[in-house]
């Protein structure tokens, strides 16, 4: 029988790239994982792209470990808030890394201002260290910032939260930015945020018929031959999520 892969984070040492270019594929996916999202057909659509990392919103880790075990993949799960209490953890909402190649310094920090752990309203970013075998590195942050009905005000406060958790760090070879970032097209988020938006992403909500962009990967400005992929809307997709999943390649 097939052992299970090994899911839990891994310790590597970051070395520097060996290559002159490396190219990527970063997927994020808000999962709606309250709504019991089919794992088997997340991993199947997510499958079809190969990233290099995933950064699932909105998810379970028990939806988390069953992911990575079908798509052979190493992750780390933050959680965000127990939303009945936390006596219940497996109902316990959080943000999810995943990737094939190997997951060091993984971490979380709150970003909202103090709101309660059993409240939706609070927020968090989530990172972690992607090590590639062709020795490249990138450090991945995971977002989910507070929506409309909070006020931009609240998501820019995350931002710049967020913007000294990334100050603190060390240095990788790059830094990318992705999630759930509910702006729907208030550019001041996007400006605050490290990293850049090469190309305008399409709409990402509802799945079944797209009008919202809420999804977003930043990557470094000097990334070149940059893509963005969104599959069309439909049933079939919102029967998986209320959001589509977006995928963004680019080489460094």
């Amino acid at each position: 029988m097939r052992e299970p892969p090994d899911c839990r984070p891994q310790s590597v040492e970051l070395v520097p790239a060996e290559l002159t270019s490396a190219e990527w594929a970063v997927t994020t996916w808000n999962l709606h994982g309250a709504a019991h999202p089919d794992v088997a057909r997340v991993a199947d659509a997510l499958r079809t792209e190969s990233p290099d990392v995933v950064l699932l919103q909105e998810t379970r880790k028990s939806q988390a470990v069953a992911l990575a075990k079908a798509l052979d993949m190493r992750f780390s799960w933050a959680p965000k808030h127990f939303p009945y209490t936390r006596l219940l953890p497996p109902f316990a909402e959080g943000l999810t890394i995943l990737t094939p190649h190997s997951l060091a310094a993984a971490g979380h920090a709150e970003l909202s201002a103090g709101a309660s752990k059993s409240s939706w309203k609070r927020r968090i970013v989530q990172w972690a260290v992607i090590g590639r075998p062709d020795g490249s590195n990138l450090r991945a942050y995971n977002l989910h910032l507070s929506p409309h009905d909070q006020g931009a005000d609240g998501r820019r406060a995350e931002v710049v939260r967020l913007r000294a958790v990334v100050a603190e760090h060390g240095d990788v070879d790059a830094e990318i930015v992705g999630g759930d970032f509910n702006d729907d097209r208030d550019s001041s988020v996007i400006a605050a945020l490290p990293g850049i938006e090469h190309l305008p992403p399409p709409p990402t909500c509802p799945a079944a018929a797209p009008i919202k962009v809420l999804d977003h990967v930043l990557v470094p400005p000097h990334a070149s031959g940059v893509s963005v992929t969104v599959p069309g809307g439909d049933d079939r997709w919102a029967a998986i999520s209320d959001h589509l999943p977006l995928t963004v390649r680019f080489t460094l």
